[in-house]
């Protein structure tokens, strides 16, 4: 399950919330949540909030190219010179990470 979340504060430390297995991506400086993931709802013996935000593939891809819009991306071209990073190359990334976590 893809969720949206904000880091929590514990013992003086920013830390992900327990329920989020792997998380720290595609970060929006804007409200500063992250995007992370957590098994399922099935099989699943602990809780997450039913206030979590939860994303599948085309709503990620939408995060993160809204994001872009407002935040723009760069890399490096065969020249050495910063350039943004397309739609394209994002919408890639995002599917490789979806596919990773096995995510239809």
């Amino acid at each position: 399950m893809i969720i949206e979340y904000m880091l929590i504060r514990e013992a003086g430390k920013k830390l992900a919330p327990s329920w989020v297995e792997d998380g720290g991506y595609f970060g929006n400086p804007d409200d500063n949540t992250l995007v992370g993931w957590s098994p399922d709802l099935a099989g699943r013996d602990y809780y997450i909030p039913d206030t979590v935000v939860k994303l599948n593939r085309a709503g990620l891809i939408a995060r993160v190219l809204g994001i872009n819009t407002d935040h723009p991306a760069m890399e490096l071209d065969e020249d050495g010179t910063s350039v943004p990073v397309t739609n394209q190359v994002l919408t890639a990334v995002v599917n490789a990470w979806c596919d990773g976590h096995g995510e239809p």
